[in-house]
């Protein structure tokens, strides 16, 4: 079953990447790049260099080198800057769904939100995972592997792997 791995705070969160074939995570943002393993939960890299990733990120394909773990890797990224194809299902037939925005819960009803669920493969668990709001969504869905995926906004990353 899905577990809950991890939530990190992270101002300014702009594009995220899945390596190739694996469930690490790279996280672009205003302050900096890091890389997160989404089986364990853990924040495993990080290079504080401000926005400066922008100068090696290639706007038109969205894809960006990798440091540290994943040296020598291209990692194509989505979100803030591209579309967001993350895969939004699992070849066991797991999917994520976004809602149609609706008024948010009291006392904010007066703001439309949007709502993340997870389905499982037999169409009878749909599972909340996450809303927009006050943080607006960049990106969601499932690594290559399909063991994890996460939901990332401008200010925070969800990690569920199982």
């Amino acid at each position: 079953m899905w577990t809950l791995k991890n939530l990190f705070a992270i101002g300014g969160l702009e594009n995220v990447g899945f390596a190739p074939g694996q469930d690490k995570l790279i996280v672009l943002s205003s302050q900096g790049q890091g890389i997160f393993d989404c089986n364990t939960g853990e924040k495993i890299a990080r290079k504080h260099d401000g926005a400066d990733w922008w100068n090696s990120f290639n706007e038109p394909s969205g894809s960006i080198p990798g440091f540290d773990c994943l040296e020598g890797l291209i990692i194509t990224t989505h979100g803030l800057y591209g579309d967001d194809n993350l895969p939004k299902s699992t070849t066991d037939g797991w999917t994520l769904s976004i809602s149609k925005p609706e008024p948010d819960d009291k006392p904010f009803e007066k703001y439309l939100i949007q709502k993340i669920h997870l389905i499982s493969p037999d169409k009878e668990q749909k599972i909340f995972i996450a809303k927009d709001g006050a943080c607006e969504f960049r990106a969601f869905g499932f690594s290559e592997t399909g063991k994890s995926f996460i939901v990332a906004s401008s200010c925070d990353l969800i990690i569920y792997s199982r």
